[in-house]
């Protein structure tokens, strides 16, 4: 594929993890410019998907909107990505109806798959008249929202390992162990 002006990639990034970050360095690789969308980026009011409904569960979605905006620009900064390189965006993929609202058709859309949720998001985004991507399919993933967000929960330092030193940053600056916590009980 040719390098493209403007693309986009997404996720929830609860928090962002290093095969995020794989996935957002990947989809920057293929344009000059890179808009990402946070999905269920309001988690007062979670959207539900049938394709994967324990995205809307609250202990998932522990971090909000603007703390995921800043995470996801250190990283990115701290990666060598220049800010004038990229922008974030809510980017409502539970609610198809809503992402022209926050991203126009015309900005292709990279994504990748890992299993039926992946798939269920393509077929929506070409459904709503994206272009869409597909930078990897593959069978396993080595890294996990929810099992950097166990790992924390138990006072693991292990999930150190699992995510990009802005995660870190973040989830010091936040007390992302008591926000668990509390999400849990």
């Amino acid at each position: 594929m040719a390098r493209i002006g403007v693309g986009s990639a997404h996720g929830r990034f609860q928090p962002l993890h290093k095969g995020h970050m794989e996935y957002l360095v990947a989809a920057k690789e293929q344009c000059d410019f890179l808009w990402v969308g946070i999905t269920q980026f309001n988690i007062r009011s979670l959207l539900q998907s049938p394709a994967a409904p324990h995205r809307a569960l609250p202990q998932d979605n522990p971090l909000t909107y603007f703390e995921r905006v800043r995470m996801v620009s250190e990283a990115l900064s701290d990666e060598g990505i220049g800010t004038s390189d990229f922008g974030i965006v809510p980017f409502p993929i539970e609610a198809p109806d809503l992402l022209h609202d926050f991203l126009p058709a015309d900005i292709p859309v990279f994504t990748t798959i890992y299993d039926e949720w992946n798939r269920h998001k393509v077929r929506v985004l070409l459904e709503v008249g994206y272009q869409v991507f597909v930078l990897w399919e593959r069978d396993f993933k080595q890294y996990r929202g929810s099992e950097v967000r166990a790992k924390i929960l138990d006072g693991d330092d292990g999930w150190r390992d699992m995510v990009p030193k802005a995660t870190e940053r973040a989830v010091a600056a936040y007390d992302l162990r008591e926000r668990l916590i509390r999400l849990q009980q």
